[in-house]
Order: C-alpha cells, then structure tokens, then sequence
C-alpha cells in the first residue's frame, strides 16, 4: 500500500556500505522501520543528510503487513531548524525527548496527540533563547497526561509522599519502595507548580537531576517494558 503521512527521526543505524535502517514516528502509523538504499554513497550524501535523528519529514511510502522493514519512495523535509543541530543544549534536550517516546510505545502504535506534542515541542525549542533547562521535565510531565498516567492532583496540598505506583499523593509513606521521600515529593510539587501555574520558583541543578530520575522511575511503573534510556546522564552535566 503506497501512502503519504507526516513523520519524526528517531533514529538512523548504518547497514552495508552505504544504506540506513531509520525508525519514523509517522503521524498516521505510529513508529516504523525503514530500509533506505544508498544514501550513504557521495551522491546521495545530502539526500541521505535529511534522515537524520529529530528530523520532521513529508514521507511517502509502502507499507506492507507482516514486514518489519518497510520502503520510503519519497521524503523532504517539512520543517528547517534554525539552531536545534548546532546548539549542543538544545539538541542534546531533544535527543532525550525523541528516546522517550521511542521507549514509550510499540512499533505501529498509533497516537497522533503524542505526535503532534513531539513536533510542536521540537519547533519551538529550536525557537527558544533561554530557560531550557526545565524543558524536560516538563515533557516527561506532558507525556505521561497523553499516555494517561498524569499524576492525580488530588492531596496535593496535604499530602507529603507521592506514591509512584499510583500516582497519587498520600498522608504517610505506606511503602518506601513505591513512594518519594518527603523532601522529593516537595521538589515534586515545586515542578508541578512551575509547569501548570508558571509560576517563578527556582529549580538547581541538583534538584533537576532528582527530579530527573524520579520521573524516570515513575515511567517504569506505568510503561510496560520500559528500558533505561541512555540520554538522561549527558542531559544532567549539560543543564547545570
């Protein structure tokens, strides 16, 4: 079947001397896999250059079922990023990004609204000139909402231990090992209030990275399969 659909790189693997292997984020299939011949020789460089990861494409393709890998017949790119390759913070932001949804869901699970988050947040961190580094945070906290584990609102004010495993605020720590500690779960509230009130509080470093990793683990108890990324190491040196 021969069909047109917008799509997202999440990523590029080199096979033989001059072919990819490229994961898409389409918008009306969900992730596929493509074999894309040739575009690793001189005279394809710069049509191969457009398949690189965080790329949004117009694609053209064939899909057939029961095949893993399928064909591109043609693709261009829909969107020109004015900085997202040459600033290191902000690429290495949308990497982490783009390998969280890649660990989110299955191959051919379709979510348009995960989709249309993803493309809308690449466009406009490539367009942002400050304040990133709480960006992905923020997106772990959106996503959840469209995969449908946001975190429950209720107890806020008076709970003191979030409990990862039902995302709920609770009065007392009923298992150390689903719950954050008292200090986390403040930091925890301090990120909800900077990201649905907006309001001015300051996050540091140190309390990104907690806040990084316990979302991380949150996502294991909602995400089935969820495997560690390798992104969120590199991402917490460079946003200090």
């Amino acid at each position: 079947m021969l069909d047109k659909t917008e799509g997202i790189v999440l990523k590029t693997t080199k096979y033989a001397e001059s072919s990819l292997i490229v994961k898409i984020f389409t918008k009306k299939h969900g992730i596929l896999s493509f074999m894309v011949q040739g575009v690793r020789s001189s005279k394809n460089k710069q049509k191969g250059n457009i398949l690189q990861p965080l790329n949004c494409l117009n694609l053209e393709i064939y899909l057939k079922e029961q095949r893993n890998l399928n064909k591109i017949k043609e693709y261009s790119s829909s969107i020109i990023y004015k900085n997202l390759y040459t600033d290191f913070h902000k690429q290495s932001v949308a990497i982490f990004c783009v390998e969280l949804i890649s660990k989110c869901i299955k191959e051919q699970e379709i979510n348009e609204r995960l989709y249309q988050y993803l493309s809308l947040f690449l466009m406009e961190l490539d367009e942002t000139t400050s304040g990133i580094e709480n960006k992905p945070l923020f997106f772990l906290l959106e996503v959840a909402g469209i995969l449908g584990f946001e975190p429950s609102m209720q107890n806020i004010s008076k709970g003191n231990y979030f409990n990862l495993e039902n995302g709920r605020f609770e009065l007392e720590n009923s298992n150390a090992q689903n719950c954050l500690s008292a200090y986390e779960t403040s930091l925890f509230k301090q990120l909800i209030a900077l990201y649905y009130d907006k309001n001015e509080l300051k996050l540091n470093a140190t309390e990104r990275k907690i806040l990084l990793e316990k979302l991380l683990l949150y996502y294991r108890w909602h995400v089935s399969e969820f495997i560690d990324l390798k992104s969120p190491q590199v991402l917490s040196e460079i946003l200090r």
